[in-house]
């Protein structure tokens, strides 16, 4: 009887295990809300993304080729070419500017300074003088998000995310957000 007992309960263990190594992500589209359940948990969004665009970039506006593909640099938001329209985009970690954005905001983490500015993350390259696009550090404390951030909900706790990063509302000194990961893709 002991051996059987042992055997439905291995099962049931096993089958639980099983099932939930192979859970899949699932997402479910509401006309005020976006629900992607996954292994890791579930993610709420609120209000969904909106795409900017636009038809013509300003003159001054820089082509910065990063793995063979143009991204357009300008007042410290990058965009790529689209069907004829520039769409704001994510740069990737890497791509390299000369100058930063009007607005930054020097980051101290650990030892590591960072500079903040339009929710991307920068770090100054010594050798070149060039501020490369950073991962943004875990930890790390803004004042303020853009204003396209959108608010989610992660296991029943409100959060903010915008480019796949996901920040948490904190109050040290004065309130501000703290990077705390990001989305998986």
């Amino acid at each position: 009887m002991k051996a059987k007992q042992f055997v439905l309960i291995l099962f049931v263990i096993l089958l639980g295990v099983t099932s939930e190594s192979y859970a899949q992500r699932r997402v479910i589209n509401t006309p005020r809300r976006t629900v992607v359940q996954g292994p890791r948990g579930t993610v709420v969004y609120r209000k969904k993304p909106v795409v900017r665009t636009v038809r013509s970039l300003p003159q001054s506006a820089v082509v910065i080729r990063y793995r063979n593909v143009p991204y357009y640099y300008h007042g410290g938001v990058f965009y790529v070419s689209n069907n004829g329209v520039y769409v704001r985009s994510v740069p990737p970690v890497g791509i390299r500017i000369a100058a930063l954005p009007a607005g930054y905001v020097r980051v101290v983490v650990g030892p590591r300074v960072f500079f903040y500015a339009g929710g991307i993350f920068y770090i100054l390259d010594e050798a070149s003088k060039e501020y490369v696009v950073a991962d943004p550090p875990v930890g790390a404390v803004v004042s303020q998000l853009p204003s396209d951030a959108v608010e989610i909900e992660i296991d029943g706790k409100p959060y903010m995310e915008y480019n796949g990063i996901i920040y948490k509302q904190v109050t040290i000194e004065q309130p501000g957000y703290e990077v705390v990961g990001k989305l998986d893709e």
